[in-house]
Order: C-alpha cells, then structure tokens, then sequence
C-alpha cells in the first residue's frame, strides 16, 4: 500500500482541481471525444447550465481541458482534454474502479 502522507497537500492540489461535484463526470465525457456545451449538457442530464459553464471555466483555467472554436458565425466552442488533462486518465479510471466496487444506491444530485 502506498503512504499518501509522504507528499502533503498533493491529494487537496488535485481536489481543488476535480473535487467539485459534476468535474469528474465532465472530464469522463471528454476522455471518449471533444464535447460540445449541448453535448456535455445533455449528457450530463440534471446539470444547470451555469454550474456547467463555471466547471468548463475552471477547468480551462486550469488548463486542464481546451475551449476550441469549431464555428465563427455564430461562434461555436466544443471541449477537449488538454495534455495535462489527459495525464488524469489513470485517477479516473481508478475512481470508476472503486465506483464499480463499491457502488451507491442514491445518484449524485445537483446542489
């Protein structure tokens, strides 16, 4: 077993980062195809569009995800993992490991 103390405040960095409800579900979309907000919103069935838009806002400040204009009139962005976003594959593919393990009754709510 690793001892996750050896480093201190590397699990809060990455939890400032993806800790937010709904962050994860948004980079699993985008892990299969850069999104659309349409894409990402109807996926995502009971997200608000302002909690979608200020989770793809931080995460393109974040860097971890890119905003890519596909369309100049009107404009048109889709979503895409960046390099750095691509290099979380591994914690997300663990986080669905424990899900599939330990699975909850009571989906996640928008709140």
């Amino acid at each position: 077993m690793k001892d996750s103390t050896q480093k201190p405040g590397c699990i809060e960095s990455t939890l400032c980062i993806i800790g937010d409800q709904w962050t994860a579900l948004i980079l699993r979309d985008l892990t299969v195809e850069p999104r659309t907000f349409s894409q990402l919103e109807a996926s995502l069935k009971s997200i608000s569009p302002r909690t979608l838009s200020q989770r793809l806002e931080h995460l393109v400040g974040q860097q971890i995800i890119e905003k890519r204009l596909y369309c100049e009139h009107p404009p048109r962005y889709n979503y895409a993992l960046s390099n750095k976003g691509n290099e979380l594959q591994d914690v997300l593919d663990k986080m669905a490991e424990w899900g599939e393990k330990y699975k909850v009754d009571e989906p996640v709510s928008d709140s």
